[in-house]
């Protein structure tokens, strides 16, 4: 069985050994890359799908747009026969079950308060455009990274929400862009940050949980995990990050399978070690101190999936198209 996932390799790993371990009849074999070339190949592949499952996506828009264009096949999942489509203001699947989340992440950002004094943070998206921060930002490339794109997307609808218009958040990038340092190369912008590099970098709070399991093996090393902090602006998209069938995938009942077990509590335990599970029965990952569900929740940008999946590709070309031609 074949699973295509940008995931974290901490948690991607482990719900594929697991996985083996309860049913060593089955072997699965993942390939991890960003979500763009994820999703780039499920696309070329779609008359030949090498892929069984996909999971995983820097949320819900490219499983919207996958939908769309049928790519994916409708599964129930065993034991959310009964999960309605939402849960408050948060989509949890699709309405006819092409996909459903399996862990809930919101984008925020990194800093290291060693460098930067706390009180000194940005308080709101709209920081990220003053002067001070001019190179002093990093990100993943947007024609890789989903993360990435998921920023330039929310930027544009909380535009338009604000009552600005889509040019307004086109500035608003534009600007962000001047302040940009770069593009993060190898590894995670958190390690730009953590090294004093740069004083922000754009992520996910699983991002900067794996980062700091990869840099103290998993101890509370106390003072040492104090290089980097995860903050969650106000009007920050929050998102379900899904799972899904492929459709005409070769194994579709071990496939099947294995979305039972991820979104199963054997599953859902392991996710949980850096992420907010889709199961409300699990508590906050251990690394986010203090930070509950509701509060997380709380912070949440009102999200329009059908505008987001339109706009997709259209952002990404003129991303590249114009911003990126702008002088620094």
């Amino acid at each position: 069985m074949v699973v295509y996932t940008p995931f974290p390799q901490l948690t991607a790993i482990a719900l594929a050994e697991a996985f083996e371990a309860k049913y060593p009849h089955i072997e699965v074999e993942q390939v991890m890359e960003g979500t763009t070339k994820v999703y780039g190949r499920i696309k070329a592949e779609r008359e030949n799908p090498r892929a069984d499952v996909w999971y995983g996506a820097a949320g819900m828009i490219p499983f919207i747009d996958a939908t769309r264009e049928g790519l994916l096949e409708p599964y129930i999942p065993k034991g959310y026969e009964g999960m309605g489509e939402r849960r408050g203001n948060l989509l949890l699947r699709d309405k006819d079950w092409h996909w459903m989340g399996m862990s809930v992440i919101g984008l925020g950002f990194a800093f290291n308060p060693q460098v930067v004094p706390p009180e000194q943070a940005p308080r709101t998206w709209n920081d990220f455009i003053d002067p001070r921060w001019k190179g002093k930002i990093e990100m993943w490339d947007p024609s890789s990274s989903g993360t990435a794109m998921l920023f330039l997307n929310a930027a544009l609808l909380r535009a338009i929400q604000e009552g600005k218009g889509e040019e307004a958040g086109w500035d608003y990038l534009k600007a962000f862009w001047v302040n940009l340092k770069g593009y993060t190369k190898e590894g995670k912008p958190a390690f730009s940050v953590a090294r004093g590099e740069v004083e922000l970098g754009i992520h996910f709070e699983h991002q900067v949980l794996e980062f700091l399991e990869e840099q103290t093996a998993g101890l509370d090393l106390g003072e040492q995990r104090e290089n980097i902090r995860w903050v969650l602006p106000p009007d920050s998209p929050i998102t379900v990050d899904p799972i899904a069938l492929v459709k005409g995938c070769k194994n579709p009942e071990e496939a099947r399978l294995f979305i039972d077990f991820v979104v199963g509590k054997e599953g859902q335990a392991i996710v949980n070690r850096l992420f907010f599970t889709i199961d409300p029965g699990f508590p906050p990952p251990k690394g986010l101190k203090g930070l509950t569900y509701d509060e997380f929740i709380s912070r949440a940008m009102r999200l329009e999936p059908d505008w987001m999946a339109e706009h997709l590709e259209p952002i990404k070309k003129r991303w590249q198209n114009e911003v990126e031609e702008i002088d620094k």
